[in-house]
């Protein structure tokens, strides 16, 4: 393999200056606005949890499936995985965006204003719901976010100069317990920062809801990521058609898999119709909320669904890009849904959404591009990486 095929040389100092300029840009400028609203930052800390919550949920889709791969011995993948184990990586930076959301968190959060912490419906919940043990539970998580991937992004860079065939054993002795740990982890995560946001209102099934949306968004942005450096002559002739093909097919995959679980969710509460569980679904069903919900039903499942479908569509980078754009704005939708109606009982969207989406993702992404400079994009030595040359879909 050449190694202006599979390295950043000549790109990546460039597209760390741009995307960073745009992060550090859009979050001034976030700021900004949220500091001339007048109401405290408050605004500021909903569309900035959004965005933070989209990314991370990006990061925590990659972090999933590398032990994933392993466990099942996989070798399709081979070829994409270190853009999958960079992602992952980039989860200490994702430690310190958190920083906002700890700050704001009485802006946020119900249940760190005394006046609502001091009710009765609360207070057999206050020993989990209070400041001290959430930023305690959020420190928990990032150890354990970024112990993980940094073990599987530096032990496969290590395999990368070693050529030691033994550490693909070590990784995939270490996936099994890797996979629960981070499932649980993602999962206890998605509750304390976004299902916390209604402290009375619970669901058994939020984490996997969370993590459905990152895994089906972290298909679509490493789909992305790929015909990107494609388009600069990188990974040309080693990611091939084939191993596309089987990114749109988890992106159909999980685009049902989430619909899947999003009614489910609903349906649950729906059919049980108890008021303080019901009353999180009549929030964003009323004062144009409603229309945002309606939204997210149709993009994010039944058009995604229809349009990837068809093998046709999986083998033509035209429109895997174009469907992989439409998951990502999608996804953030849906989040936006889940989020911003704890801020505003009517429907409200501006350019501090927007801004903070760019700010964060700017940042997201120069942190990704970073990593991934000074090192190969292709784990050059791992064992099954002919198989995955010669990978064909049946």
């Amino acid at each position: 393999m050449e190694d202006t095929k599979i390295t950043l040389d000549g790109l990546g100092p460039k597209l760390f200056a741009i995307s960073g300029a745009i992060g550090l840009l859009g979050l001034i400028a976030t700021v900004a606005l949220g500091m001339a609203e007048g109401d405290g930052m408050r605004h500021f800390g909903f569309a900035y949890l959004t965005n933070f919550a989209f990314f991370l949920a990006i990061s925590l889709g990659a972090l999933i499936f590398i032990p994933i791969m392993y466990v099942t011995k996989a070798s399709w993948h081979i070829v994409m995985r270190r853009l999958v184990e960079v992602t992952a990586a980039v989860l200490p930076l994702m430690a310190l965006l958190a920083i906002p959301v700890i700050v704001f968190a009485g802006k946020i959060y119900g249940w760190a204003d005394p006046e609502v912490a001091a009710s009765h419906a609360l207070a057999h919940k206050l020993g989990y719901l209070n400041t001290n043990a959430f930023v305690i539970r959020l420190v928990i998580y990032f150890v354990i976010w970024t112990g993980y991937s940094w073990f599987y992004w530096k032990t496969s860079a290590k395999q990368d100069e070693t050529g030691d065939l033994s550490l693909t054993g070590r990784l995939e002795n270490f996936s099994g317990f890797g996979i629960m740990i981070c499932a649980l982890s993602i999962a206890g995560a998605s509750m304390d920062l976004l299902m916390s946001l209604d402290p009375i209102w619970f669901s058994t099934m939020f984490g996997v809801y969370y993590w459905a949306g990152g895994f089906v968004s972290f298909f679509a942005v490493m789909t992305l990521f790929t015909l990107g450096l494609q388009r600069t002559g990188r990974l040309t002739g080693i990611i091939s058609a084939e191993h596309l093909h089987d990114y749109g097919k988890a992106m159909f995959a999980f685009t049902f898999f989430w619909g899947y679980i999003a009614f489910s969710q609903y349906m649950l509460y729906w059919y049980g119709n108890i008021p303080e569980e019901t009353v999180w679904f009549l929030v964003r069903s009323e004062n144009g909320w409603g229309w945002v919900g309606l939204v997210t039903l149709f993009c994010t499942f039944m058009l995604p669904f229809a349009g990837l479908v068809s093998r046709f569509t999986k083998r033509q980078r035209p429109l895997l890009a174009f469907w992989a754009v439409w998951i990502i704005v999608a996804q953030w939708i849906n989040l936006y849904w889940v989020v911003m109606p704890e801020f505003s009982e009517s429907f409200v969207i501006g350019p501090m959404e927007i801004l903070g989406f760019f700010g964060v993702g700017g940042i997201w992404l120069a942190g990704i591009v970073r990593l991934a400079m000074g090192h190969k994009l292709v784990p050059v030595k791992d064992p099954r990486l002919p198989a995955s040359l010669r990978f064909e879909n049946p």
